[in-house]
């Protein structure tokens, strides 16, 4: 279904690196192109989690702006825990795809290179995800700008407000889970599949609603990441074809459900228009 292409490993005794264990018990995704003023930030929320095995998977298809170079600067730090494999893809879902077929560990999560953990966060949720039926969690997240500051409390309140109790026809209404605060388990994810390549603007939304035909989530009331609004950020840019997937992605899901899904889609048409006036007015 992916292709394996061979990881570039980190050097064994290398500052960063372990004793041999019989496996990362959480592998970190993270897709990267071209984000070099926000990666090594990235690269290190992972990395510095305490009291974890963690292995990091940085997904790079040809960045050009010095990324690679940082990346294998930090390899010599992080040894074999950092994996990097620099290979073309055919997007980000694909890159994610890519690099959770490669993975070790037993909790899975993705985060994008201008995304931040939060201390402690992975030690907080890996318990409650090392069984082997199907298991998913979310957190809140932060939204930051691109020096790190925080911004946009009105959005995060409302957000965690809006993710504070799950359904699955709430999440039809439209996407409150912060992408970068969501941990699954292995058998989670080989239950309901890898993301659509063919989706590339809401591509985690049609995942989250996936997990949810399997199994409910667990909501947790702490902050585990840090969401990064910037000027070159995807969802900065493209807000408006964003929204329109994710209407989309609902309209599929809804099918089957009866009046209920309908419901839920004209919910998530009027909460839609109400996010583009909001964003329009706080976004970069």
């Amino acid at each position: 279904m992916v292709n394996k292409a061979k990881p570039i490993p980190g050097p064994l005794g290398s500052v960063g690196s372990q004793s041999p264990v019989p496996g990362p018990r959480i592998s970190i995704i993270m897709p990267c192109f071209q984000q070099r003023p926000f990666l090594e930030e990235a690269v290190r929320s992972v990395l510095d989690q305490k009291g974890m095995e963690v292995e990091l998977i940085v997904m790079d298809p040809g960045s050009t702006d010095g990324s690679r170079e940082m990346l294998l600067a930090l390899r010599e730090e992080y040894g074999e825990r950092l994996v990097l494999c620099f290979e073309p893809d055919s997007g980000q879902s694909d890159a994610v795809n890519k690099g959770m077929a490669r993975a070790q560990g037993r909790v899975l999560g993705w985060l994008n290179s201008d995304d931040r953990l939060r201390p402690g966060a992975l030690v907080e949720v890996a318990p409650l995800l090392t069984s082997d039926e199907p298991r998913w969690l979310y957190g809140r997240a932060g939204m930051i700008d691109g020096t790190g500051r925080p911004i946009s409390s009105l959005i995060t309140r409302y957000k965690n407000l809006r993710s504070a109790r799950f359904s699955r026809l709430k999440l039809l209404t439209e996407n409150f889970i912060p992408q970068m605060a969501v941990f699954w388990s292995r058998a989670m994810w080989d239950r309901a599949g890898g993301l659509r390549v063919d989706k590339h603007l809401d591509m985690d939304y049609d995942l989250w609603l996936r997990f949810a035909a399997v199994a409910e989530p667990v909501v947790l009331a702490d902050e585990l990441a840090d969401f990064r609004v910037h000027a070159g950020a995807k969802g900065s840019r493209q807000t408006a074809p964003q929204l329109d997937a994710a209407y989309q992605t609902a309209h599929e899901h809804a099918a089957g459900m009866g009046w209920r899904g309908q419901l839920a889609l004209l919910f998530h048409k009027l909460l839609s228009l109400r996010t583009r006036i909001v964003y329009w007015l706080v976004k970069p």
